[in-house]
């Protein structure tokens, strides 16, 4: 059996446990799959001192008992985004993460088969260089929001540090073209995946049961939204729209500065990730009118939980969205997001067929199948490296399960 080694800058912990958690249910799928997992996520302990904490090995296992090993060695690191003396950090956090994910590497006692980084910086770059190093294929994941990891490690360095990766799983169309566009990956080797969820978590479930469980009011009109409460997700657009409408109230599942601070607003915190299930379906519409996705994991469980979408109508939902399952707006028009809350407020049958038409979009895009098709993807790639390099050597089968 190969062993696939992910590569994260976060992973779930004791003191983070729902940080990224769509990375750990992609691993728990893979481990769920007879791929033998291991995840090597180096954390800045001088960032959060709390990171000293946590053991520098631990396993975990998923809900099929399958175990899945995680190293968490400490660093160094200055962050990514806010700069240092007017430049940015990214290239310093990116090589002390490299080389702790090499140490890591050098310590295991049996090697990767395949590496796998999540996102460019810092963890897609490290595992492109751990897997040259290696001699090993190597993969990424590519569902960056905005263009700023690539802008922020430099576009020359992310083309060089990606030049020799076996394939990259975009998670939407737009993502894919964003990397041809710039150059930094042909076409050949990327592949779209859009991300997917767990039917066994998120179905529809009964509204007043949910309702009761967040003490909601049983018979008001209700939207909502998870993710950030920042500028990018917009929340205070949502907060916005519904301010100008009768009848209807909102909440919000997260947290950040642009916290929500209309009356309307019934809720406005985090809510566990085992919970978010019963959140959504507490509402009667979900709305997202974000500015920038790789794509949604919170459209796609809201689609999964039978909700009717309103959300934004750029490139980055076009694999999952469109006029048969949601209301596509202006993400910067306030009044468009309000005139479509007021049609689906106002239209009951309009609002069915679009719940409707979530759920048969949601059955194409359940988490095992999805990652059955990037394992499938992954082994296709690595027999044309293979048969690239008829010399390779044969302790790295071209085969993951």
């Amino acid at each position: 059996m190969n062993r696939l080694c992910v590569v994260a800058n976060k992973y779930p912990n004791r003191f983070e446990p729902y940080i990224l958690v769509f990375v750990q249910q992609f691993v728990w799928a893979l481990a769920d799959l007879g791929v033998e997992c291991i995840v090597v996520c180096p954390l800045a302990f001088n960032i959060d001192p709390r990171y000293l904490l946590i053991p520098s090995v631990r396993t975990e296992f998923t809900e099929k008992h399958n175990k899945i090993t995680i190293y968490t060695p400490k660093f160094i690191g200055f962050g990514q985004a806010h700069k240092i003396f007017g430049r940015s950090p990214a290239p310093l956090t990116t090589m002390l993460f490299s080389r702790s994910l090499a140490r890591t590497l050098r310590k295991m006692p049996v090697k990767p088969d395949v590496m796998y980084g999540h996102f460019i910086t810092p963890a897609g770059a490290a595992a492109a260089k751990a897997g040259r190093e290696l001699g090993i294929p190597t993969f990424m994941a590519y569902g960056d929001a905005t263009l700023d990891t690539i802008w922020e490690l430099g576009i020359h360095r992310v083309r060089r540090e990606l030049s020799s990766l076996a394939g990259v799983m975009a998670v939407s169309a737009s993502s894919k073209k964003r990397l041809e566009d710039l150059q930094i990956m042909d076409a050949e080797r990327i592949a779209v995946f859009p991300n997917g969820y767990r039917p066994e978590r998120f179905y529809p479930r009964d509204r007043q049961e949910a309702r009761k469980r967040f003490g909601f009011p049983p018979d008001a009109f209700i939207v909502g939204i998870v993710g950030s409460f920042d500028e990018r997700k917009g929340v205070l657009r949502l907060q916005s729209a519904v301010d100008m409408l009768d009848g209807v109230l909102f909440a919000c599942a997260g947290k950040g500065k642009c916290k929500p601070t209309s009356d309307k607003c019934i809720y406005k915190s985090p809510v566990n990730h085992e919970e978010i299930p019963i959140f959504m379906s507490a509402l009667d519409v979900f709305v997202l009118p974000t500015l920038n996705e790789g794509c949604s994991n919170a459209i796609v469980e809201a689609m999964a939980v039978g909700l009717p979408i309103i959300s934004s109508d750029r490139p980055f939902n076009s694999d999952i969205l469109n006029a048969s399952n949601a209301l596509l707006i202006d993400p910067e028009n306030t009044q468009a997001i309000r005139d479509a809350i007021a049609m689906l407020r106002d239209d009951f049958n309009l609002r069915a067929a679009l719940s409707k038409k979530s759920v048969e979009t949601a059955k194409s895009l359940i988490l095992e199948d999805r990652t059955k098709r990037i394992l499938s993807f992954m082994r296709e790639r690595i027999e044309l490296q293979v048969a690239d390099r008829p010399n390779a050597s044969e302790n790295h089968p071209a085969s993951l399960a």
